[in-house]
């Protein structure tokens, strides 16, 4: 019975390590199922359309109607003068008529200013929307990634908290058996009873903070937050193999970031509107053909009538009251404030490569330092420990070194997972994956 547990225990460890995610799975499925994705992926979809409604409208239109009625109309009655004798005539039938038809169009422009606009800006805006697409795909891979490794962040915390509380329960039941043999202090007992109710209190804290990352994580997978969550521990390394430096991060920012991408668009788009506005000044030219055959239909004879004709027409605004002068006006200003705009996201985007560059070298830096910082804690720690054991050292001494302990594998801890934040954060930053 004993080996079929054995057994059945390390087949769903099996299974559980087969189910969970790494940092690269996790991403792919947010981008699939996160439903911030899916609007702007459709979103792309739809400017897409546009652009196609736009591109027709350079090519014919066909029309093609037809009508059935049931009509009357009293005869008409003409009084002719002939030789000085009134004579009345009536003209027209005194029935019903069956009228029916069929009618068939054809347009095609041959000069429209305002297409050629139109196109461009539907073509803009097309790009714009899949950049932004992309851009959408950039912001969830960092989240996921920022919420992947704050699952594991929790876990271990949770881990270093259990530590930290096996370390004061250790050293408080040693205290109890020193005070047993009458060498120590009831307050040495208390002292330590108090430490491992704040260790234990920090524990509790550690696991509903679990629970919070795994939500935060489900969220942006677009996943249910009360599903389980499973992750391949891929751990903290604290370390990059290169940096590049500031002028590089910002060039390549400059290359790929999909929204600075859709801010140029955006000027192209402002251009393209002023030009809508400049074309109300020219002609609009558009040839048409049109052919349809009518019959009418009375109790004592029909008639059917053929015809056909082809047209261009023509058309030039002369004068509207300047109101193609403001249009022109309105379209030429927000073209000026479009420019400006641009420069202000320019500066934006050094900000934030910088910003997101300092970090990075600050956190590994950090990792260093409070590696030290543990290095020196567990040394103090069992020297303390040590002293106060042999009768030689107090018990202040010994909770405070716990403390130190902890606290200094708590930021070393945090360090770690700041470099990840902060890798997938220049990443972002200069809008593809460099590091």
């Amino acid at each position: 019975m004993k080996k079929y547990f054995v057994v059945v225990g390390i087949l769903m460890l099996f299974l559980t390590e087969a189910n969970a995610l790494d940092q690269a799975e996790s991403i792919n499925y947010a981008i699939k199922n996160n439903p911030t994705v899916i609007a702007l992926q459709k979103k792309a979809a739809a400017a897409k359309a546009r652009l196609n409604q736009a591109t027709s409208a350079f090519f014919p239109t066909a029309n093609l109607s037809g009508d059935i009625d049931k009509a009357y109309s009293s005869p008409a009655t003409a009084q002719i003068n002939i030789g000085g004798v009134a004579q009345n005539v009536t003209i027209g039938t005194d029935a019903n008529a069956s009228v029916s038809g069929i009618q068939a169009s054809v347009s095609q422009p041959v000069f429209v200013s305002a297409l050629f606009p139109e196109f461009n800006i539907a073509q803009k805006r097309f790009d714009a929307a899949n950049n932004n697409y992309q851009q959408t795909v950039i912001d969830t891979s960092f989240i996921v990634t920022q919420n992947y490794f704050g699952v594991l962040k929790a876990l271990k915390m949770k881990k270093l908290m259990s530590d930290s509380l096996e370390l004061s329960r250790s050293h408080r039941k040693q205290v109890q058996s020193m005070l047993n043999a009458g060498m120590a202090k009831k307050a040495d007992l208390l002292q330590s009873m108090v430490r491992e109710a704040n260790d234990n209190v920090a524990l509790i804290q550690s696991k509903y903070d679990i629970d919070l990352a795994k939500g935060s994580f489900n969220n942006a997978l677009g996943k249910d937050i009360k599903q389980p969550v499973e992750l391949k521990d891929e751990g903290f390394t604290g370390k990059l193999n290169d940096l590049p430096g500031f002028d590089e991060l910002l060039s390549t920012a400059y290359a790929n970031r999909p929204d600075w991408k859709t801010c140029l668009l955006e000027t192209g788009i402002s251009e393209e509107q002023l030009k809508l506005s400049q074309s109300d000044y020219l002609p609009n030219i558009v040839l048409s053909a049109n052919s349809g055959n009518k019959t009418t239909t009375y109790p004592a004879y029909k008639s059917n009538i053929n015809s056909w004709n082809v047209s261009g027409t023509g058309s030039w605004k002369i004068f509207d009251s300047f109101g193609r002068e403001n249009k022109v006006q309105e379209a030429s200003e927000n073209l000026s404030a479009q420019r400006s705009q641009v420069e202000q996201f320019r500066n934006n985007i050094a900000l934030e490569v910088n910003d997101a560059y300092l970090n990075l070298k600050s956190a590994l830096e950090l990792v260093i330092a409070t590696q030290q910082a543990v290095d020196s804690a567990e040394e103090s720690y069992k020297v303390s420990t040590s002293l106060y054991n042999a009768g030689m050292g107090t018990n202040v001494e010994v909770i405070d070194a716990e403390v130190a302990l902890t606290k200094s594998k708590t930021d070393h801890l945090n360090a770690l997972f700041n470099v990840e934040v902060a890798r997938a954060k220049t990443n972002k930053a200069v809008g593809k994956n460099v590091l």
